[in-house]
């Protein structure tokens, strides 16, 4: 009988507020223009090949719950692939900044057992995958956790 594949419970990605470093230069050398051309012009190209890999970073990272593993990919240059089991996780737990509050973006910290914290930065809906990540934690542990045996009675 072959195994079927996992479903998944929730996914979610990079806010696009990565895109405001990028813009933030673009704007700034468009700015700089009319009274440094080659020092604006430099910015500008920056700028745009940083928009290149940001946008191709948000199309490429995830962020997927299965139903026994964490799957993370983040996306480019350099790619990062996590797939974590709920088993080996303690917990977990987010950050939201002033401007993540306003626009829904924030840090997650991820827990191991092994007291090892692995932490990923502009995540869309930072409470809802941390709420929903904790409770398959949960279910994970309790699943694993010996039958205590019952006293006489």
């Amino acid at each position: 009988m072959a195994d079927r594949p996992e479903s998944i419970i929730y996914r979610t990605t990079i806010h696009w507020a990565a895109l405001f470093g990028p813009a933030m230069l673009l704007i700034i050398g468009g700015i700089s223009v009319r009274t440094r051309l080659v020092p604006a012009l430099v910015m500008i190209v920056l700028s745009v090949i940083w928009g290149i890999f940001s946008i191709r970073n948000l199309r490429l990272s995830e962020f997927v719950l299965m139903e026994t593993k964490l799957i993370v990919r983040i996306g480019f240059p350099f790619k990062r692939f996590y797939e974590i089991p709920y088993t080996t996780l303690a917990g977990a737990d987010f950050f939201k900044p002033a401007l993540g509050v306003i626009l829904g973006f924030g840090k997650v910290m991820i827990l191991r057992k092994d007291n090892k914290t692995i932490v990923f930065r502009l995540v869309a809906k930072p409470e809802d995958l941390v709420e929903k990540l904790k409770k398959e934690i949960i279910l994970a542990h309790e699943a694993i956790r010996p039958e205590s045996p019952s006293s006489p009675g």
